[in-house]
């Protein structure tokens, strides 16, 4: 499994919303996502005295969780009876608090949010669904019915909260759905960490962990005066990239919570993996809750804020494909434009003998699925196949080599379905003994036509110009051998960025290499990509286009043995940049 490479990974989606702005900042630039580049008159002088003053008792006590769409459900939901492990009353941490803001509707709502190490001792950190709003205040260890004097660790006023603008609701969105805010100093200039102390940002290092879960559900679902805490196993959301745990208790308000791991009792800190959040607002009910996995994008989101710098354009997030439990029954893929829009589309060959595609976005992601043949006996017999442009129009072809050797092409393949079925071999032809193959611009030429194969007896063939009629050039690029015996995958792209197509190999122990250049000259420049290792071996469908805006059809996707599909945008002789397009089954 690749389980020690989801540590490394980065992710492609994160939470959204908006940036909110304070005096300070009021004249910068209009970050992506800022639905307030410019504060309200009233809150110009918005600090701790005026926070203060604002968040009485009665508006504290009466404060309600957001009933936006993601929170509906967790704001007003009932106890579920389950087996979940239940929560327990707690006298709370300082490091954890409840965070208060206005809608524009001037109604009051909570979440909890908690205190994050920072260079300057102000950040704390929250659900990024928690609210379009005003005058932010964040009470460390709320005490209800208690007035702002009277709270343990005072009322500080919230300055900046700082969102990822791709945050949705549900999808790929909702995966990080998390968000840091700068906290103002009190009226002695002291900064909220100095009086608390602080949580550490950590890397989640894996779906199963233990963890201390502490968050403040809403008055009339929690006894007074108490925070609740549960100590429990986490596992994966499946379909997402968050943290599952069952624990009763969890009801509106604790959007937001902390999971914390290594959470030591006597300073009540640890390091914080994850935050209430994610898909739905983190859950239907009290019973099952949810968090985001944190990498990389939760520490550029981080960055952003410890610099008080403007949350900057991230890259579009790719429609989610699916689930990995899924995607382990691909059995072939075929890259071409099947929808005539100039995008590269993905086919997929199931096990079951579907066949579906989906359609490019031309920006790493996709559209949908549309099926284009139901499970069925005839489409199990597909033994290798690869997309190309053999008939010169508008929309790309479909060659297929079948198990009795029979090889077919399919004109025009589109949404609608196939096209006019051409034989270009006969069953029980040589082409039996077609172990892979790939098309390519292998001749120069403008159009995908030129097909590398790779026979079982490890020569390999190319054959230019390929149509309707058949195939007619062949050139022997390797003879008969052990070598390429040990072929495992192959697909042909421009990945060097020159006129000739390239050929990308996955061998059988893991090593990948590049050969640049293939035509009928010659087999081409090798470079290795990648040393031999167990990593790759479990690489099992292969296909190379145009998915991103580049143009050029180097865009490598994978689907591995666990179910994930990676795309790898851009590469050259070097992998390019990562993007997963389906996270890995739930082991």
């Amino acid at each position: 499994m690749r389980i020690s490479r989801w540590a490394r990974a980065v992710a492609v989606g994160v939470g959204g919303g908006f940036l909110a702005v304070s005096a300070t900042t009021a004249t910068a630039a209009t970050p992506v996502g800022d639905s307030r580049a410019v504060p309200k008159e009233s809150d110009v002088a918005w600090g701790a005295a005026a926070a203060a003053r604002f968040w009485t008792a009665d508006r504290m006590e009466a404060a309600t969780p957001l009933r936006s769409s993601v929170e509906t459900a967790r704001g007003v939901r009932a106890s579920v009876a389950s087996a979940a492990r239940a929560q327990t009353d707690y006298e709370g941490s300082k490091t954890i608090g409840v965070l208060y803001f206005v809608d524009k509707g001037m109604a009051k709502h909570n979440c909890t949010a908690s205190v994050v190490h920072s260079p300057k001792g102000n950040l704390i950190l929250t659900a990024g669904h928690c609210g379009n709003g005003d005058k932010y205040a964040f009470v460390p260890q709320y005490r209800t019915g208690k007035t702002p004097a009277q709270q343990p660790h005072g009322v500080w006023a919230v300055d900046r909260v700082f969102k990822d603008p791709r945050r949705t609701d549900h999808g790929p969105g909702s995966d990080l759905d998390f968000a840091f805010a700068t906290v103002k100093p009190d009226k002695n200039g002291r900064q909220v960490e100095d009086l608390t102390g602080a949580n550490t940002l950590t890397h989640t290092p894996r779906y199963d962990l233990s963890v201390t879960v502490i968050g403040y559900p809403s008055a009339r679902n929690a006894p007074k005066d108490q925070a609740i805490k549960c100590r429990t196993k986490t596992t994966r959301l499946t379909g997402y990239k968050q943290l599952r745990m069952e624990c009763g208790g969890f009801f509106g308000g604790t959007s937001g919570s902390p999971w914390l791991m290594d959470f030591d009792e006597r300073t009540k800190t640890g390091k914080v993996i994850g935050n209430l959040g994610g898909a739905g607002g983190g859950g239907a009910t009290d019973s099952v809750s949810y968090a985001p996995f944190y990498d990389d994008e939760v520490f550029k989101l981080y960055a952003d804020a410890v610099h008080d710098a403007a949350v900057v354009e991230r890259p579009p997030l790719p429609a989610t494909l699916g689930t990995g439990e899924t995607w382990q029954h691909t059995k072939h893929m075929a890259t071409g434009d099947y929808t005539g829009d100039g995008k590269a589309d993905l086919l997929v060959v199931w096990a079951d003998g579907e066949v579906t595609l989906h359609p490019g976005n031309g920006k790493g992601g996709f559209t949908g699925e549309r099926r284009l043949r139901k499970p069925n006996a005839t489409w199990k017999h597909t033994t290798a196949l690869t997309g190309g442009d053999f008939t010169g129009t508008a929309l790309s072809d479909l060659m297929v080599r079948w198990s009795d050797g029979e090889v077919t092409l399919y004109p025009d393949v589109s949404a609608s379905g196939f096209g006019t079925e051409t034989e270009l071999a006969a069953a029980g032809s040589r082409w039996k003994k077609a172990a892979q193959l790939t098309a390519g611009r292998f001749g120069g030429g403008n159009k995908t036509d030129d097909v590398v194969v790779r026979w079982t007896d490890g020569e390999v063939s190319l054959y230019s110009d390929v149509d309707g009629r058949g195939f007619k050039k062949k050139t022997r690029l390797h003879k008969p051998g052990a070598t390429w015996k040990r072929t495992a995958l192959l697909t042909g792209g421009d990945f060097t960025g020159t006129a000739l197509g390239d050929l990308f190999v996955r061998w059988s122990d893991g090593e990948r290499t590049v050969h640049k250049d293939v035509s009928p000259a010659g087999p081409g420049t090798k470079t290795r990509m990648g040393a031999p290792g167990a990593l790759w071996q479990h690489a099992k469908v292969m296909t190379a286009g145009a998915y991103t805006a580049g143009g050029r059809p180097d865009d490598l996707i994978v689907r591995w043995s666990d179910g994930e599909v990676s795309l790898y945008a851009d590469t050259t002789v070097k992998l390019g940049r990562e993007v997963t397009l389906v996270p890995p089954k739930v082991s």
